[in-house]
């Protein structure tokens, strides 16, 4: 069934989700009349404030001195939810707004006790937004200091949020050649993020390339040898160190026999030395040179194949 106009799904995540954790220790300033205000009062006769509603907006310091720094409010609603103890159940809101997380948001959701020396107990994180978004964990308080109008909690809270990494931006560089054989290229569910290995193949022309790369989600991928089989491997397979990367590519593209354009040879280059030439170097071709951008590498290839190589471009990305 096709979806309705109001709805639509996401591209599949490619990078790896991550967790990041937060841990926080702050100081909650609850003072009745000031930041705290009765809006529905409690039916008489019943026992523990029973249906009282409070709406608060309690400071949120980074320390318990009353003239510490305020980072944030937390700001929400508490009803008097249990007759047989007093206890409030309480939604709120942690906004921030100090400079390091201005605008986020920490939802919690919980149980308050009495307003006296020593209570505690735990409310759940229950979500986020900014830089909390998806955000799950718990939030324990503990009342430390008690006056008549007046507590201050204590609150560690331990949050785990997911994070989904940006994708890593790839752009095609090229292509150089003929317009025979047939296309190959990377699948965008698959695109690479480093180059780990090249083999080519080749006599007079460069018959064949493979390599094999790691993609954006952290998955190893062997491309299968493109091309014709009638060549030979002139040096071993490059096999890229862990640092190195391919900056740039020489080579050339010439007239195959009359019937197409294909690459004649290729070169190359890594910060760390040079490989080739492959193929072989003649008269009349036409060079080309791909050179990868300042803190950019080199991260794949896409071209034309048939019996040769009839056409190659490159994957670049940042290192």
């Amino acid at each position: 069934m096709a979806n309705p106009s109001y709805y639509q799904t996401s591209p599949p995540v490619r990078s790896q989700v991550l967790h990041q954790e937060h841990l926080f220790h702050l100081y909650a300033h609850q003072q009745m009349g000031n930041n705290e205000f009765n809006i529905v009062p409690a039916k008489p006769g019943l026992p523990n404030y029973f249906g009282q509603s409070n709406v608060f907006d309690w400071d949120i310091r980074d320390s318990p001195d009353i003239k510490a720094t305020v980072i944030g409010r937390l700001q929400g609603l508490g009803i008097a939810a249990r007759k047989s103890s007093q206890s409030w159940h309480n939604t709120s809101n942690l906004v921030f707004t100090d400079q390091r997380f201005k605008g986020s948001t920490l939802t919690l959701q919980g149980l308050l006790g009495p307003a006296t020396l020593g209570d505690e107990g735990d409310w759940a994180i229950v979500g986020g937004t900014g830089e909390f978004v998806y955000a799950q964990g718990v939030c324990n308080y503990k009342r430390i200091q008690a006056w008549d109008g007046g507590v201050i909690n204590e609150l560690c809270i331990r949050v785990v949020c997911l994070t989904f990494p940006k994708p890593i931006p790839v752009q095609k560089v090229g292509p150089w050649g003929g317009n025979g054989g047939a296309a190959y290229e990377i699948q965008d569910a698959e695109l690479p993020q480093r180059l780990e290995s090249v083999t080519i193949y080749a006599n007079d022309f460069i018959q064949t390339i493979a390599f094999s790369y790691i993609d954006q989600a952290g998955q190893k991928r062997t491309v299968s040898p493109w091309g014709g089989n009638a060549g030979k491997s002139q040096h071993p397979p490059i096999q890229l160190g862990t640092s190195e990367t391919v900056k740039e590519i020489y080579g050339a593209t010439g007239d195959y026999y009359g019937v197409a354009t294909a690459v004649t040879w290729l070169t190359i280059v890594t910060n760390v030395k040079t490989y080739g030439p492959y193929g072989k170097q003649s008269a009349g071709e036409t060079p080309f040179h791909i050179v990868a951008p300042n803190n950019h590498s080199i991260v794949g290839f896409y071209g034309r194949v048939g019996e040769v190589l009839d056409q190659i471009g490159a994957y670049v990305s940042p290192n």
